[in-house]
């Protein structure tokens, strides 16, 4: 086979060239570009910058080029650096005829200007029509519209001549098959062994390295042998099984933070023989764009931050614009996201969504939903991208109004997901946390600016209050409170609910700081006027009191909490609640006042389109019935009030990996209406339901603190194996234990 090549502004790769190493992981991919160049006459490799595509190319050429009697011709066109003045037509021609250097500059001066690439191009298609070949144009973004007219006419004009072109850009022709390239997989499905991948692994060494890590290892340990101090060798033994899993795992661990790029995963490796994996692992947390080496042949190779740069170059002023403004995104966003943070400064919102499609078909950005679905699209942009982009902004000196933008914009997020919790929408709630987790973590952790920034960062934890306490996760609520109480002002009735919840977030999680926050919540919330927060606050110091068994302060509590917040109240638990655990309180002691309490739990509006408080009315009115013998009432209502429970732990239940990145971990499912809504020593799987204890001791007064323990704290719907336990006792016949 005869391969004729040109590379314009460089030489051939040699040392550091990633077309000098195998193809790793990319075994399915190059079947599918083979199968896809005998099927077509034209087809492209798409991907952002450092993905593999030039690499991929090459090696496709090389096994389909050898069923080309005239052999196969490769054009690079780009290394980074401004390409010179000549024509892509003149350059496949220059390629053919072997020439490079000064005999190719030669002809230069008579190819300037639109006549004389037009020339080129019918004086190339004469020389290549009647042969049978493979043209490959590599790196062809900055010329894209020559190589345009120089493969339409190669198509029409030249019927044996396939063309494989490469770029973060399709040409946009009819006949075009594109192949997108995404990034190398990550770690091997556990069991399977590592002998397969790893020639230095030993029998049983442990799960395989996935094909990003594999790359990474295999890198890493050319790297570490061409410096010198390289780990075992064929005359030393092999380390210990433990050791080389280690490895894996860590090497696994990088490849996730560069998110599976094969020119990050080997400018990473090549640091590995400087720096230990865990010290690599580190450094690449904050940035990864100052991953480099300085001897890669190709300009834009020799750091992860030229390859980026590199298509920035390329874009136009909008694009760069909404490029830079878009690195304040964390996970994924939306069109509407993405208008408002990255308009103003000369930059109207309805241009957004234009960009936007420019930046997708650039390999900038990519699409987490299809553009044409039902869905909204939504998009993401890789962490190497995203860190250039951070880097724009801070230069441009934007930062800190994207940043305010995208804190404005996720604040309204978080009260639209608290109005339709609010409003008996759980499901959409929850569903809507899940798909904008990432960006709302982000916009929570950030430092803020100032007192008034951080009470702005406080309200969006406020709306989220049902995200934390009864979607299982109170331990990050927690720490995220205890993080920006410091920083807000004191005088707000926004600072009283933070120190609300954060005090409620601390009973659920046993942490002793509960007192002291309940305390300045309730200084603050009456200072402000803010009766919901007194209220509630005096909900929990009631929950708290009947769990240690103090029964008429717990009622005093609870009757105060019921009395005092208003029907309806927002960010928080509504009156129904305080009212059903009063009733629970008062079951054994004041049977009668318990059920009056019942019956105003379920007199007002929220139980009516509520499932989460009205599962708790339930919960109450089965106990109570069920402690005043009416044993087929009870039954009813406290299967109602399981299904309620089940409910609401399903919508706090992701259906799948959620589209912001963020995922709930099963623990932390499990306690949705479990152990961190309060419900006791609870634990649970699969829905998160959660279970409760039923022992407990006297408080001297003839009742069993056990059973009322579980809904204590009273963050969400009793845990349906508390529920099931009330059902048991009811069909059995016996006390609620």
């Amino acid at each position: 086979m005869r391969v004729w090549g040109h590379w314009e502004g460089a030489g051939r790769p040699a040392r550091f060239g990633r077309s000098t190493g195998g193809l790793v992981g990319r075994a399915e991919e190059l079947g599918t570009l083979r199968r896809m160049l005998a099927q077509g006459r034209l087809v492209t490799v798409v991907g952002g910058a450092g993905i593999g595509k030039s690499l991929l190319a090459e090696h496709a050429a090389a096994t389909v080029g050898s069923s080309m009697p005239d052999g196969v011709v490769r054009v690079r066109w780009w290394d980074g650096a401004p390409p010179r003045r000549r024509s892509v037509a003149r350059a496949v021609a220059d390629a053919l005829d072997g020439e490079t250097g000064e005999a190719a500059e030669a002809g230069e001066a008579g190819e300037a200007g639109e006549t004389g690439a037009v020339e080129g191009v019918a004086a190339l298609v004469a020389r290549l029509r009647s042969r049978r070949m493979l043209v490959v144009l590599d790196d062809f973004d900055p010329v894209r519209e020559e190589c345009v007219r120089l493969v339409r006419a190669l198509l029409d004009e030249a019927p044996d001549v396939r063309v494989l072109s490469a770029g973060r850009h399709p040409l946009g022709l009819g006949e075009e098959a594109v192949l997108r390239l995404g990034p190398l997989g990550g770690a091997a499905p556990s069991g399977v062994s590592d002998a397969a991948t790893d020639p230095d692994a030993s029998p049983g060494a442990g799960p395989a390295a996935g094909p990003a890590a594999t790359l990474f290892l295999e890198r890493m340990r050319a790297a570490r042998r061409g410096a010198g101090h390289d780990g075992p060798s064929r005359g030393r033994p092999a380390p210990p099984p433990g050791d080389h899993v280690d490895e894996v795992r860590l090497a696994d661990d990088i490849c996730r933070r560069l998110e599976g790029m094969p020119l990050a995963i080997e400018l990473a490796a090549a640091q590995a023989a400087q720096y230990s994996l865990p010290q690599l692992a580190r450094m690449l947390e904050p940035a990864q764009g100052w991953l480099g080496v300085a001897d890669a042949p190709l300009r834009r190779h020799r750091s992860l931050r030229a390859a980026v740069g590199a298509g920035y170059a390329l874009c136009g002023a909008a694009e760069r614009t909404v490029w830079a403004r878009l690195s304040v995104f964390a996970g994924s966003f939306d069109e509407d996201a993405a208008s408002y943070v990255c308009s103003g400064g000369g930059l109207d919102a309805q241009d957004v969504p234009a960009s936007l499609a420019r930046l997708v078909l650039a390999s900038v950005l990519e699409p987490v939903r299809d553009p044409g679905g039902v869905l909204a699209p939504r998009y993401r942009m890789p962490a190497a991208v995203r860190g250039f982009g951070a880097e724009r902004l801070q230069s441009a000196g934007e930062t800190a109004a994207a940043v305010s933008r995208h804190l404005y914009w996720y604040g309204h997020v978080a009260s639209t997901a608290h109005h339709l919790w609010s409003t008996g929408l759980h499901e959409r709630a929850a569903s809507l946390v899940r798909d904008e987790e990432t960006d709302l973590r982000a916009a929570l952790t950030r430092a803020p600016s100032g007192a008034d920034p951080a009470s702005a960062t406080l309200a969006v934890a406020v709306d989220l209050w049902f995200w934390w306490a009864v979607c299982g996760h109170a331990e990050e609520g927690r720490a995220l409170l205890s993080r920006l109480l410091p920083l807000a002002r004191t005088d707000t009735r926004v600072c009283g609910q933070a120190l609300w919840l954060a005090g409620w977030l601390a009973v659920c999680t046993d942490s002793p700081e509960a007192a002291e926050l309940l305390g300045q919540a309730w200084r603050v919330a009456m200072l402000a006027g803010d009766d919901a927060t007194v209220g509630r606050v005096s909900h929990v110091l009631g929950a708290l009191a009947l769990e240690d068994g103090r029964t008429e302060r717990a009622i005093a509590h609870l009757r105060e909490a019921a009395d005092t917040i208003p029907v309806h109240a927002d960010h928080g638990p509504p009156a129904a609640v305080s009212w059903a655990l009063l009733a629970v309180a008062q079951a054994r002691v004041r049977p009668a006042d318990a059920w009056r309490s019942v019956r105003r739990a379920s007199a007002g509006p929220q139980p009516r389109h509520d499932l989460w408080t009205r599962s708790m009315t339930q919960y109450a009115q089965a106990f109570v019935d069920h402690l005043r013998g009416r044993r087929s009432r009870a039954w009813r209502r406290a299967h109602k009030a399981l299904a309620g429970a089940l409910g609401v732990a399903g919508a706090a239940t992701a259906p799948g990996p959620p589209v912001g990145g963020g995922a709930i971990a099963g623990a932390g499912v499990a306690r949705a209406a479990g152990a961190s809504t309060g419900l006791g020593d609870g634990t649970g799987t699969g829905t998160g339901t959660g279970t409760g204890t039923g022992t407990g001791t006297g408080d001297g007064s003839g009742n069993d603190v056990g059973e009322v323990r579980a809904v204590a704290t009273m963050a969400g719907p009793p845990g349906a194996a508390l529920i099931h336990q009330l059902i048991a006792d009811i069909e059995s016949g016996q006390p609620p234990a």
